[in-house]
């Protein structure tokens, strides 16, 4: 198949990248499953990983072949959340963090988060870690500093609870 598909690029006057190129076996619910060992179940596409999934069609389980966040997207995305520093943020106010985090948020949601917003639980989780790491630097909330960082991480599921709309993964239902 492979190389068909070589040889009709060749005709184009187009070349396939190697290392990039390859066939992919896309599982689906059958009685009986292939002879051979596939070597390739999954792979990524535009900061997405398709591979077989159980996903509800017509009120019934299936195994089906979705896309999800990459786990090479999720670490970019923690990185940049990283290099924000967030927590030495301790001169802005929560809302103005959320205010600088909110056009980012919305759009990681709305790119990765449209075929399974539930992958991106890890993603959100570091960012509220890093959200209270800041508690705990913060001056205004001294009372942080010397203790274990639950404290902090108990204080913001507490303001998330009284402010759910204040970021927007936690609209989203990613509270602390």
């Amino acid at each position: 198949m492979l190389e068909a598909i070589k040889k009709r690029l060749k005709d184009c006057k187009l070349e396939i990248n190697q290392q990039k190129s390859k066939i992919v076996y896309c599982r689906r619910n059958q009685k009986r499953q292939p002879l051979f060992k596939p070597k390739y179940q999954k792979f990524d596409f535009l900061g997405h990983t398709f591979k077989p999934r159980v996903v509800k069609e017509r009120g019934k389980f299936k195994l089906g072949f979705s896309p999800a966040i990459s786990h090479k997207s999720q670490k970019r995305i923690s990185g940049e959340l990283y290099k924000l520093k967030i927590h030495r943020m301790v001169h802005v106010p929560l809302t103005k963090i959320a205010e600088i985090l909110r056009a980012r948020t919305r759009g990681w949601i709305n790119y990765f988060g449209k075929f399974r917003l539930s992958e991106m639980r890890k993603v959100f989780r570091v960012l509220n870690f890093r959200l209270a790491r800041m508690v705990r630097s913060k001056y205004k909330y001294r009372r942080f500093r010397n203790r274990h960082w639950y404290e902090s991480y108990k204080w913001l599921k507490a303001i998330s609870k009284d402010y759910p709309t204040l970021f927007v993964h936690w609209e989203n239902g990613f509270y602390p």
